[in-house]
């Protein structure tokens, strides 16, 4: 297979876990034709998909210097010594611009910069200090991606005219309801067939807003006394506060972590409605796979407008709201769930069809891996 490949992108992200990004990332590997464009991935430390990658035939390099002179430096050396790479694909995180330097110095004729998030809350100085940051990233990409037009602007605010709306597409068959999946893992879980079962898919990090999500939870206690969960998909360096939130406000037993899985799908179809009350989102590619499974969906204005697939699963409210406000919605959703149906044509036909995504990708790579420089 090794010789018929016609061209070995390298995608560049500091780990390959299965979460967020990345798996963004590997959706996109595993519906490419990897017998034509292979992947390859710098990264900064091992991952949780790094043998997977390994048995699809694509390499991994590691490479990490604290010190971001010397990460420059390894990086021109690696790219030195591996000619191979014509087009860098490098998507959001905190060292970007110092890779996209290195690339253009190196006359890598097509480097990527692809946007995955969008923040509208950081405090004005903050805001400011990112602008700058943003300013090396689009003098050294001469390609821009981002998931939304929320992520275009953030990342690209001088470029944004040229950047280019890829969708974070999910292959659809996995995310289909299917009664037998959801009879199955309530079992699996413990969870009788009368529950009602919410559900939270994210990282435990200030940006999916589990504090707020936990106060949600403990004053909709005092109203629903029947029997109810709330699943919590993930982990992350704030997992321990949120167990120490959710014990103090006595919700131990309503409240299950579940850290990170490989059945997110069979999860959806397991639950009753999904509560993501981010405080940024670039897209939100787990609500677009709640949405595909049939999931009411109630989540914070700070998801972006590309994300509703409008089939009229989704209610959005502003995060000023009261928990009250939320607790409302939440118990009037409940009280009007209908019988569950996958919208499988709504992706099949539109924008975050991964078989699509992957076909339109695979072309841009085909056509620009030796693209001159501007």
């Amino acid at each position: 297979m090794e010789e018929s490949i016609e061209m070995r992108v390298l995608q560049v992200y500091p780990q390959m876990n299965n979460a967020g990004t990345e798996r963004v990332i590997f959706n996109l590997y595993e519906n490419i034709d990897i017998t034509r464009v292979q992947f390859d991935f710098l990264v900064e430390r091992p991952g949780e998909l790094d043998e997977k990658i390994k048995s699809m035939g694509g390499k991994i390099y590691y490479l990490y210097t604290k010190n971001k002179k010397n990460y420059y430096l390894s990086l021109i050396e690696f790219f030195h010594n591996h000619p191979e790479y014509q087009i860098i694909h490098t998507h959001t995180h905190a060292r970007m611009a110092i890779v996209l330097k290195a690339a253009k110095k190196c006359n890598i004729p097509c480097r990527i910069a692809h946007s995955h998030n969008a923040r509208n809350d950081l405090p004005k100085i903050a805001a400011f200090i990112k602008s700058l940051t943003s300013i090396p990233i689009e003098k050294n990409a001469n390609y821009f991606f981002a998931c939304s037009s929320n992520a275009a602007k953030w990342l690209f605010p001088h470029r944004m005219k040229e950047c280019k709306i890829l969708y974070n597409g999910i292959k659809l068959e996995d995310y289909l309801f299917r009664k037998e999946n959801r009879d199955e893992t309530r079992f699996q879980l413990g969870l009788s067939n009368s529950s009602f079962v919410m559900i939270h898919v994210g990282r435990f990090a200030k940006q999916k807003n589990h504090t707020l999500l936990i106060k949600i939870l403990e004053n909709y206690s005092k109203i629903d006394k029947s029997d109810w969960k709330m699943l919590l998909v993930g982990e992350g360096p704030l997992e321990d506060d949120i167990k120490t939130q959710v014990k103090v406000a006595k919700l131990s037993s309503h409240v299950m972590f579940l850290g990170n899985r490989n059945d997110v799908n069979k999860l959806y179809c397991a639950a009753d409605m999904f509560i993501f009350p981010s405080l940024h989102e670039g897209l939100g590619i787990v609500v677009i796979e709640a949405q595909a499974s049939g999931l009411p969906c109630i989540v914070s204005d700070a998801i972006p407008l590309e994300a509703d697939i409008k089939v009229g699963l989704l209610k959005t409210l502003r995060l000023e709201n009261s928990t009250k406000a939320w607790v409302d919605v939440i118990m009037e959703n409940k009280q009007n769930i209908k019988t569950r149906i996958s919208h499988s044509e709504k992706i099949l036909e539109g924008k975050y069809n991964i078989s699509k995504i992957a076909i339109e990708m695979q072309k841009f790579y085909l056509k620009n891996g030796e693209k001159k420089d501007d």
